[in-house]
């Protein structure tokens, strides 16, 4: 993998671990925003495992630092 590639995969994956986390603690006002929560936490989720499944085991330590949370609940992927 070429250090752009890694660069990469690090922006993109540490950007969905901060979505996941935002969607997490927003509150949504009523069935139409949950339903759009739900489909985006279960999409972004999805496209984060793909990242730590493809990725290195440095860059996913990277990727999961961006995690506010990471040392209290593990990380937020699963």
């Amino acid at each position: 993998m070429t250090p752009s590639g890694t660069d990469h995969l690090t922006t993109h994956g540490r950007a969905l671990v901060r979505a996941i986390e935002a969607l997490g603690t927003i509150e949504p006002t009523g069935p139409p925003e949950r339903a759009l929560a739900r489909l985006l936490m279960a999409a972004y989720k999805r496209r984060l495992r793909a990242i730590v499944k493809a990725a290195p085991a440095w860059v996913t330590e990277e990727i999961l630092s961006a995690s506010e949370r990471i040392g209290d609940n593990g990380p937020y992927y699963g």
